[in-house]
């Protein structure tokens, strides 16, 4: 498991060891490609990255309208930020400041809405040990880990400096 830990200016410090950072690196990817893709509305992943504002088709494309591809610049950007962290091979040590742990927050967000709606994973799912002989059990684990590494964040932040 990654190792986190706290600087006593408030930066959140991650390390990560090379199979951690290569699966990171590999879920970048693969959330690149799904956020710059022309995914339809009614794909199920896209609706839960970019969920509906209004119920009433009309104002939600006005909604859209309005708010062009902000949505979508900042969950790119928050993708660039993590890619440059984890950089391109081996082990990885992260300092996550401010924005820059809003930004992973928001990565691992999407990464773990993106697959757990692959899946089809309830709470049910969530609150049980993959079964090792399912063929989901290792995007099951994946996405347990994700909620891990967010969950430690998420307490660092927490704790006071």
């Amino acid at each position: 498991m990654p190792d986190l830990g706290r600087a006593g200016d408030g930066t959140i410090e991650v390390q990560l060891e090379g199979y951690e950072a290569e699966l990171l690196r590999r879920l970048c990817g693969e959330m690149r490609l799904l956020l710059e893709a022309d995914l339809p509305r009614a794909d199920p992943v896209t609706d839960r990255i970019f969920p509906r504002a209004y119920e009433d088709a009309g104002d939600e494309d006005a909604y859209r309208e309005l708010v062009g591809t902000t949505l979508k610049d900042y969950k790119l950007e928050a993708l660039d930020a993590v890619e440059g962290a984890l950089g391109e091979e081996g082990p990885a040590r992260v300092s996550l400041k401010d924005e820059d742990r809003d930004r992973w927050l928001t990565f691992l967000t999407d990464t773990r809405l993106a697959l757990g709606t692959r899946l089809g994973v309830t709470e049910e799912t969530m609150t049980r040990e993959p079964d090792p002989d399912s063929p989901d059990a290792v995007a099951l684990s994946v996405l347990h880990w994700v909620g891990w590494i967010q969950e430690q964040i998420l307490e660092k932040a927490m704790e006071d400096g």
